[in-house]
């Protein structure tokens, strides 16, 4: 049962640095594209390290020797988060260098913890070292070395995801920092109890979590098991899925915004018409078909253009008259302003077809996001289309 969780986490990872190293052949790569694809392949590497199958080979050359090469295999992950993340924060020629010295950094200390571990005795096969770390404090050091290193790429990684998840954009980029972000913190709940564990049989006091005495049967019983199993591997495979998620985030949701993209170019559908209808030059030539995506982006321009050729028409002074009546009808909100933009476009047009233009005229209201964001540019002239017969009430309210 462990070894097909640990195998299952293992391929995850492989299949992540698999889909990162895809970018490196495909010209330059982005800064910290390496050390993720480093860092993906060592955290696989590590549960495989660690796996029963595995374990029983590599004891055979040093007891319990798989412990060491997946603890390894770990700060060297540990290694590529912090250098992922020193590439992302400073420019190349200041990142090398302190890359080199934290390097330069973790190999002292994986040759320390070595040199800890093949200098004490432990048995073969065991859950824990449990009471050996009493007997021999160097199994102690070697602990609180790993902890102290990991622990402190985590709080980094942490504190980096949380920081930068609120200025993303992009919602796929957020809900990977955002998951990135929990798998720190479920990785240094592991790692605050298997510190206190360690401690706390150093210094001879109760286990304060049972079950870290043998081999673990399940990956959620006993409660050690929960922790040095399963707190593990959920960490790891967040953190896996949110450094990836805004790869292949975008290509899983591709039908959802397909659909969206659809109803939106149906909802504009009877704004666009008024428009088309009085200036039918809005209309863009083009012989190629792109998809709802390409549909949608070329309706948003037609109207936008529309109502710029309607402008001159648009009469000055309305809005607030508008909006007051709109709030006799039991308007608020996007949908009250909403309906006074329909109501000013509704009296521009029909001043168009007499030929009038307004002496003094007003701007057009946005609530989209513009340009950089076409969805919701969509939204809101979606909303005015919807709006068109609630504006026939304001203009009767308002006696135009």
């Amino acid at each position: 049962m462990i070894d097909v969780v640990f195998f299952t986490v293992a391929t995850v990872a492989f299949s992540a640095a698999a889909l990162k190293a895809r970018g490196l052949r495909k010209g330059p790569s982005r800064p910290g594209q390496l050390a993720l694809c480093f860092l993906l392949t060592t955290l696989g590497l590590a549960f495989v390290l660690l796996s029963d199958s595995a374990q029983a080979i590599e004891s055979r050359i040093f007891p319990n020797l798989g412990r060491l090469l997946s603890n390894v295999c770990t700060l060297l992950a540990a290694l590529g988060f912090v250098s992922h993340l020193l590439s992302l924060s400073y420019p190349p020629d200041r990142a090398r260098p302190m890359i080199r010295r934290k390097a330069i950094g973790y190999a002292v200390a994986i040759a320390v913890m070595a040199g800890m571990f093949l200098s004490s005795p432990v048995p073969a096969r065991v859950g824990d070292f449990g009471g050996l770390y009493r007997e021999n404090p160097a199994l102690v050091i070697y602990i609180d070395i790993y902890v102290v290193l990991f622990g402190k790429a985590m709080v980094d990684l942490l504190f980096v995801s949380v920081r930068y998840a609120r200025y993303a954009r992009r919602l796929v980029l957020r809900l990977g920092l955002g998951t990135v972000a929990v798998g720190s913190m479920v990785m240094l709940a592991y790692l605050l109890e298997k510190a206190l564990f360690v401690q706390s049989q150093a210094f001879g006091f109760a286990s304060p979590v049972a079950g870290h005495d043998a081999p673990c049967p399940s990956v959620v019983s006993p409660l050690g098991c929960l922790f040095s199993v399963t707190f593990p591997v959920v960490a790891v495979l967040l953190i896996v899925v949110g450094m990836t998620l805004p790869t292949w985030g975008p290509a899983l949701a591709a039908p959802v915004r397909f659909s969206k993209d659809r109803r939106l170019c149906r909802r504009l559908g009877p704004l666009w018409r008024m428009l088309h209808e009085a200036f039918p030059q809005i209309v863009m030539l083009s012989t190629a078909d792109l998809g709802p995506r390409w549909k949608l982006q070329r309706r948003v321009i037609e109207i936008h253009d529309g109502l710029l050729a309607l402008t001159p028409y648009r009469p000055l002074g309305l809005r607030e008259a508008m909006n007051a009546a709109a709030e006799r009808v039991g308007l608020s909100g996007r949908e009250r302003v909403a309906a006074v933009e329909a109501a000013l476009i509704t009296l521009a047009l029909e001043a168009y077809r007499r030929g009038v233009p307004a002496e003094a005229h007003d701007e057009p209201t946005s609530l989209g996001g513009g340009a950089a964001d076409l969805t919701g540019e969509a939204s809101w002239l979606a909303a005015i289309a919807e709006a068109m017969p609630a504006a026939l009430k304001l203009q009767e309210q308002v006696h135009v």
